[in-house]
Formats: C-alpha cells, structure tokens, sequence
C-alpha cells in the first residue's frame, strides 16, 4: 500500500508530514489526526469525490490504532436494486476516546506553547523590574500547565499512542528544561537580594530578642556598633570604640 509522504500526500486529507495515510486502489485508512482528517461532517454511507470518483466512508475505527477513516470505491445501485446495507450504530466507546483525544491534544498544545514563552525570555540581569515581573508570571504559568498535565500523561500515551508518538520526547524535555529555568529564576532572586542588600546585615532572633550587629574595620581600631532590643524595635543604640593596641 501507498503511505502518505511529502512526495505523496494522502489524497483523501492530503497529510504530508508522516506515513500515517495508507491506500491502494479499492482502500483508503485515513488517519484522523490533529492537522489532517477526512471531513469531520461525513457520516457513514456518506460519499467524498477523490480524484474524480466517488468513495464511501465505511467507518471511522480502522487501522492498527483503530483511528482511521475507511474508504471504498462507492459502487452506485443499479436500477430496482434493492440496498441491504444497515447504517451501524456510532461507537460510543469510540466517540468517547476520541473526544478525550481531542482535549489532550488541545491541554498539550496548550503547554508547548507557555513553555515556548518561557524559553523566550531574555537574559535576567538585562531585565526591567516590569520585564522580571512578566517573566515570574510567564514560568510559574508554564509549571501551572506542567503540573496539571504531568499526572496523566501515562494514561494518554497509553489510550493515544498517536499522542504519545507525536509529543513524549518534547513533553519529557520540556519538562526537565522548565525546572531548570525555574530554579535559575530563584537562584537569580536570591542572589540579587543579597547583592542588592544595604552593607549592615539583619541578624534576627528567636521571638523573644534579638539583636543587629556590623562590624568594620576602621584603621586605628576596631569599631563596633550594637543595636539591641525587640526584633522589629529600635531598642537601645549603643557605640564603643575599642582600641586596637
């Protein structure tokens, strides 16, 4: 059988990115995917002209992943023919699958492009304030996504292997790249806190006291300022010189 290529796309949808498309010259798999479908409005017994001729939708559950559209050459009844054929009930357990499929595809698409976003952010230290905002919001909406769809992904490449072909190496590394830019954004706000913190540093006490303390090297001894108190009270400054000699 044929496969659909970019040399050859299938002549029911026209897929060319895969081989996904198979068909011969009495049957057409063609396989209902998130770019390429036959007809969404066709129903069984429905015709479609291909290349000029008319072929019949036989059913929406074919192929090895049961997610191909069958087509045959529609053969028109002769004069006084009686037609015997039976509509088939619609696959609910089919019909089922393939709306949760649906919005999969949409949750997955959805994540490739927030984490997209952060994978665009330009370099921290050559951001405005507004611009580190934007970016806090862009990855803690990336991790969202990731997090909400983490949980299920076994059980969709298990039900969706179209899916699971199509996204589980991107999804995995995107992932792993997503915590990594995570982590660096933290460590980035924590260094720049430090850095950016006044020289005298806060020592903080347990609740029932606490104290603040600096020390600097003055030249001609060793200054030391105390401040003492509540934590979050002045209290009482005190200032000694001791001599270095």
């Amino acid at each position: 059988m044929n496969r659909s290529s970019r040399q050859q796309p299938c002549p029911c949808c026209g897929r060319n990115a895969n081989g996904n498309c198979r068909w011969s010259d009495d049957l057409i798999l063609c396989f209902q995917g998130d770019r390429f479908a036959p007809p969404s409005d066709l129903e069984i017994g429905d015709t479609i002209t291909i290349d000029g001729e008319p072929w019949a939708l036989l059913r929406r559950d074919g192929g090895f992943s049961g997610m191909a559209a069958v087509f045959r050459p529609h053969k028109p009844r002769q004069p006084g023919e009686k037609d015997y054929s039976r509509r088939p009930r619609p696959n609910q357990k089919l019909l089922s699958l393939q709306a949760k499929r649906s919005q999969w595809a949409d949750a997955i698409e959805q994540f490739h492009d927030a984490f997209q976003l952060a994978w665009n952010i330009p370099d921290f230290y050559s951001c405005t304030p507004d611009q580190l905002k934007a970016a806090e919001q862009v990855i803690n909406d990336a991790q969202a996504r990731g997090a909400a769809l983490r949980p299920h992904l076994r059980q969709i490449w298990r039900e969706h292997p179209g899916l699971d072909q199509l996204h589980r190496l991107r999804i995995d590394s995107q992932l792993k790249s997503l915590a990594y830019i995570a982590e660096h954004f933290r460590y980035f706000q924590i260094n720049e806190l430090v850095t950016s913190r006044p020289a005298a540093v806060d020592l903080a006490g347990d609740g029932d006291g606490g104290s603040c303390f600096t020390a600097m090297n003055k030249g001609d001894g060793f200054h030391q300022l105390s401040v003492l108190g509540e934590v979050g009270d002045p209290g009482a400054v005190s200032e000694r010189h001791e001599s270095g000699s």
